[in-house]
């Protein structure tokens, strides 16, 4: 296995736009006008609010718009100040102060990196803002619809366009739909596959009451004995991939 653990075409999305990548502030500059202020209260929110969880549902559907649904999966998101795990796909990726794990269930591998970074936030605004730019904002009652459109020079990322639905009152993102930029295989009702662009819907449920400390701590999954790291009797089995070397 190499270095890097593999993950299916799902989970290669989650990782790149729901692990914190911390990119400068002074991207914001990038957005029109009016977006600015919305998103810097959002980050403000998920950088400063110390404690919540999040019920996470992500859905893949077929085609720019329409209710064909291709996939769908449910996860869950906890933040305890300096600490912060996101369970979803069978994965986990849980920050401890300076050390970050992402354990794949799948291929029983753990993935060990030292990070100067805090906790992750279970949306990533900051890692893609350095791709997209404010392109449109509309409101309802409840919500502002901010839409953020890919950079010309980042061609590479597999969303041209995202929406977000920003709660107006507690400024946390409720909903996030990325616009996949390039087709993928659907499976049809006779077994065969169809190419066509998707979407991937994904709705956040916040619950800002998080009244138990969480007691979670890195010797609950692998053992260090000076340089040597094991897993522990729980994860019997899984590779340890140690990327702090």
């Amino acid at each position: 296995m190499s270095k890097r653990i593999v993950m299916n075409k799902m989970r290669l999305y989650n990782l790149l736009f729901l692990i914190v990548v911390l990119i400068p502030s002074s991207v914001l500059s990038q957005e029109k006008n009016d977006l600015k202020p919305i998103l810097e209260n959002v980050m403000d929110f998920y950088e400063n609010t110390a404690r919540y969880t999040v019920e996470i549902e992500q859905t893949l559907l077929r085609g720019k718009s329409g209710t064909n649904i291709s996939e769908n999966y449910n996860g869950n998101f906890i933040k305890d100040k300096g600490y912060s795990k996101l369970i979803l796909l069978n994965s986990e990726v849980i920050q401890f102060p300076g050390v970050r794990l992402i354990i794949d269930h799948d291929n029983k591998a753990i993935e060990y990196s030292k990070t100067p970074i805090g906790p992750s936030t279970p949306i990533d605004l900051k890692g893609f803002l350095k791709y997209y730019e404010g392109s449109s904002l509309k409101s309802n009652d409840k919500q502002w619809i901010c839409e953020l459109t890919v950079i010309p020079s980042a061609a590479f990322v597999p969303s041209d366009k995202i929406l977000l639905y920003v709660n107006k009152d507690l400024n946390y993102v409720e909903k996030q739909v990325l616009f996949l930029s390039r087709k993928l295989p659907f499976k049809l009702k006779d077994g065969t596959t169809e190419e066509d662009f998707g979407r991937l819907e994904i709705v956040f449920k916040h619950d800002l009451n998080l009244s138990d400390k969480v007691n979670d701590k890195l010797s609950n999954y692998i053992s260090k004995t000076g340089s040597n790291m094991a897993p522990v009797k729980k994860y019997n089995g899984y590779q340890i991939v140690n990327l702090s070397n």
